[in-house]
C-alpha cells in the first residue's frame, strides 16, 4: 500500500502535495467541521483500497481533532456511509 502523507487540508500519495498521485481533500466548515469535497485516484492505482483508505485518513483526523466530517464528494460520502464505525465522526 501506498505511503499515505498529510498536507494542508488534504492527504495524498506522492512525493509532492501540489502534484500528487492521489489524494483526497477537505475544507473547513466552521470550527468544529471539515467537508470532504474531492477524492482522486488516477485508473493505474484503482482497485487497491487506495481511495477508502484516504477517506479513512480524514476520518482519524477528524476523530483527533474532535471534528466532525461531511462530504459533498460522492466517493467519500458513500465509503462513510457504509461503514459504521466511521458514524461517531459524521455528521451527514
Amino acid at each position: 500500500m501506498a505511503e499515505i502523507k498529510q498536507g494542508t487540508n488534504k492527504f495524498y500519495v506522492g512525493d509532492n502535495e501540489n502534484n500528487p498521485q492521489a489524494e483526497i481533500t477537505f475544507q473547513k466548515q466552521g470550527d468544529n467541521q471539515i467537508n470532504i469535497d474531492h477524492t482522486g485516484v488516477p485508473d493505474e492505482l484503482g482497485g487497491q483500497g487506495l481511495g477508502s483508505q484516504l477517506v479513512k485518513s480524514v476520518v482519524d483526523y477528524a476523530r483527533d481533532n474532535n471534528l466532525k466530517v461531511t462530504a459533498t464528494c460522492p466517493f467519500a460520502k458513500s465509503v462513510i456511509e457504509k461503514n459504521a464505525e466511521y458514524q461517531d465522526v459524521y455528521s451527514g
